[in-house]
């Protein structure tokens, strides 16, 4: 525990599934996503002081989106926000996993609650909006719709999943997968209902996501985890825009011998209840 500071657990989320609608006219795409949190988490630490945000890989602060959060609270605000950050970096980077969202969430709702929470929760998710689209789920967390670009929520009752994690060596680039998004991928017909009585039934197996097939085109190490946790006879999915792979289940001695073999990291998980 680093001194003088609060000690907060940022977790990170899966994609259950994840449907692109269509383009829309800001450039970015309509999506329908379940997003999911799990008990792997980065540590962030908060104090007084001047305005400064660390992390422990070396993010620079001005491209960090806990410093640009922290700049739009200022001016929601008019007032200037005195704290100090520190982040120790659990939830690998470039994985589709909603790290730097997380962070945006959890750090937003600890100052606003260190200054006697001047805005509403609302007001928190629209500011964690402007600086990612998946950072206003994290201010409520566990099993959520996500529509429009992704911040547009509506929560769902909680599932309580085991789910392991296969993370081979490759950061995957959001912009990039989402730029390879064609006509042939877009799925405008599917509706929220369909997805929710898939996941209140437990059918995972129906559940898709073509963002992380187009990962899996682009990143020949993404496909290569995703041919084989099929061939071993496990309903794989990719998380968000990858690299992170992932099946509802534990890991299995074959899943285990074989990540060893090729370098893939392999994290066991559970649903996070904590948020």
């Amino acid at each position: 525990m680093r001194k003088g500071y609060i000690k907060l657990l940022s977790p990170a989320k899966v994609n259950l599934g994840l449907w692109i609608k269509g383009k829309r006219p800001d450039g970015y795409h309509e999506i329908l996503t379940v997003f999911h949190t799990i008990n792997l988490c980065d540590e962030v630490f908060i104090k007084e002081g001047p305005l400064r945000v660390e992390t422990s890989t070396g993010i620079p602060m001005e491209e960090n989106l806990v410093y640009k959060a922290l700049l739009e609270f200022e001016r929601a605000t008019g007032k200037p926000v005195e704290f100090s950050v520190f982040i120790s970096k659990r939830i690998p980077e470039g994985a589709g996993l909603g790290g730097g969202s997380s962070n945006v969430a959890v750090v937003l709702k600890k100052v606003n609650e260190l200054l006697g929470n001047p805005l509403s929760c609302e007001d928190l998710s629209q500011i964690a909006g402007l600086v990612s689209s998946d950072a206003p789920f994290f201010l409520r967390g566990g099993t959520a719709l996500g529509e429009g670009r992704g911040e547009k929520i509506t929560p769902v009752d909680h599932l309580t999943l085991d789910i392991t994690l296969v993370i081979p060596r490759v950061l995957c680039s959001t912009k990039e997968v989402y730029s390879k998004v064609s006509e042939t991928d877009l799925r405008p017909e599917i509706t929220s209902q369909e997805v929710l009585s898939l996941i209140k039934e437990g059918k995972f197996d129906m559940l898709e996501n073509r963002l992380g097939d187009i990962a899996c085109e682009l990143y020949p190490e993404v496909g290569e985890v995703v041919r084989f946790l099929e061939h071993i006879g496990h309903k794989p999915l990719v998380s968000g825009s990858g690299s992170a792979v992932f099946y509802i289940g534990k890991p299995s001695p074959e899943l285990e011998r074989g990540a060893r073999l090729r370098g893939w990291r392999v994290i066991e998980t559970k649903s996070w209840l904590g948020v």
